[in-house]
């Protein structure tokens, strides 16, 4: 079997986190215990010296008191009352001879005549140890005024059980805490894990099947899972829409591209039935005509559902909302004169914005050649900016058939033409256009009666500071 084989089992998320959670488990446990039993055995040091210091203290004072009769007395008081800690205690005179003392069963084995033993002052202690025993003794003493000398000691033997019971049980404690770990890891795995797993499967239908309209449900606890299931949801209505964009698109294009095709084939056919030279001219330039026809039609559709879907690229800049209307007027200024028509502009101060310019320029722009194409000859065309609130907002009025008011949504479809605009020229996409590249600016666009007849539409951007 390849390392690689080996492997594969641990790039399974739930596997590494089984493991994960188990280790931390068992390294932590092993620290707790072993904090704990280094706390305990110092603990039990710590008593052991309180009580050699302790009983060395109150044998010293019998012995000025009374001597080693009065030691031997103290030390059987403390037999009956403490009886069941057992302690050592040694009398010795200056020749090193022990004259008194009490010895517990088995603890003759300890060299009471350690050379170490000799300097042994109050806080200071000594360790005896034995081959034949497991424990050892902790001792302390001081040499009294006439050269005799007192030795206590206790056992370390509870320390040693401690130690013992440790090592007997801590594999089994661990055993335990490993195997606690691994069914709490297997749980929690699931758990955590079941948003990602039906995802997975949720994209594996999408990939099957292509249907879209399908959306998760957050299990509502607002941690990163169910934001990564938000997330999902929002990149599927995103993707849904881009692709229903580009299906509207498609359709619209193939509707409208049917026409100027036929005519174009219509004329072909026309030309080659013919000999004539004026013909073939005229057809030719049929077929020009209708090719740019398609070309704009195409090139105006593109760039609606850019905008429509987000992704139409925009080179914001910071830019003066009336000096682009200025230029505006002044361009169509020249067409408005062919129909004796005179376009004002009316300003009230720079409007300071964040847009694409030349878009910005395609919108005014726009709104101006409606205006100038549906008034009649002699008409006046209004271009107003003006600040309202923090909204930098232009108006074009214009003194034409107007806009019946059932139309004032419909006639920012795709190829919608009214009543009042089937005779003139035009794909039907100039006002789709601007509401696109105004939505795309963040911007908004409405369409109202104008007071003095016509139409009156309104564009509004955010002003910038």
């Amino acid at each position: 079997m390849s390392w690689k084989n080996l492997a594969s089992p641990f790039k399974r998320i739930h596997l590494r986190l089984i493991l994960t959670v188990t280790a931390v488990a068992a390294v932590a446990s092993a620290l707790v215990l072993a904090g704990l039993l280094v706390v305990l055995l110092r603990g039990f040091e710590g008593q052991d010296r309180m009580e050699l210091d302790s009983r060395l203290l109150s044998y010293w004072a019998a012995w000025q008191y009374g001597g080693n009769s009065a030691v031997m007395e103290r030390a059987g008081v403390d037999i009956q009352e403490h009886g069941s800690r057992p302690f050592l205690l040694s009398l010795d005179d200056p020749e090193g001879r022990m004259v008194g003392g009490v010895i517990p069963g088995g603890w003759e084995r300890f060299n009471l005549n350690d050379p170490a033993l000799d300097s042994l002052i109050p806080g200071r202690y000594e360790t005896l140890k034995t081959d034949t025993v497991s424990y050892a003794l902790r001792i302390t003493g001081i040499t009294l005024d006439d050269g005799s000398r007192i030795l206590i000691g206790l056992s370390t033997e509870n320390r040693q059980f401690l130690i013992r019971m440790y090592r007997r049980n801590f594999p089994w404690a661990l055993g335990a805490i490993i195997a606690a770990g691994m069914v709490v890891g297997l749980v929690s795995s699931r758990r955590l894990l079941s948003p990602i797993v039906t995802l997975n499967s949720e994209i594996d239908r999408i990939i099957v099947t292509g249907e879209l309209s399908h959306r998760l449900e957050g299990r509502g606890t607002g941690d990163q899972l169910d934001g990564l299931t938000d997330r999902y949801n929002r990149l599927l209505d995103r993707v849904e829409g881009l692709i229903g964009g580009m299906k509207d698109t498609l359709d619209a294009v193939a509707h409208d591209l049917r026409t100027p095709l036929t005519r174009l084939r219509g004329q072909a056919e026309l030309a080659l039935r013919s000999a004539d030279v004026q013909e073939y001219e005229e057809a030719l330039e049929t077929v020009i005509e209708q090719t740019d026809q398609a070309g704009a039609l195409l090139s105006a559709l593109m760039d609606i559902s850019e905008a429509e879907q987000g992704v139409l690229r925009l080179d914001s800049l910071p830019c003066d909302l009336s000096e682009l209307a200025a230029e505006v007027s002044d361009m169509y200024g020249f067409i408005a004169e062919e129909k004796n028509q005179v376009i004002v502009l009316e300003s009230g101060g720079s409007l300071p914005v964040t847009g694409d310019p030349v878009r910005l320029r395609q919108i005014l722009g726009n709104l101006a050649d409606n205006a100038v194409k549906y008034s009649p000859e002699g008409s006046r065309i209004t271009i107003r900016c003006e600040t309202r609130g923090d909204e930098a907002v232009v108006t074009v009025d214009d003194q034409g058939p107007g806009v019946p008011e059932a139309e004032h949504d419909r006639i920012f479809e795709r190829l919608y033409r009214g009543d009042r605009s089937r005779g003139s020229r035009g794909l039907g996409l100039g006002l789709s256009m601007v509401k696109a590249l105004v939505l795309a600016h963040e911007g908004s666009i409405g369409v109202a009666s104008n007071p003095d007849g016509g139409a009156r539409f309104s564009v509004r951007f955010p002003l910038t500071e």
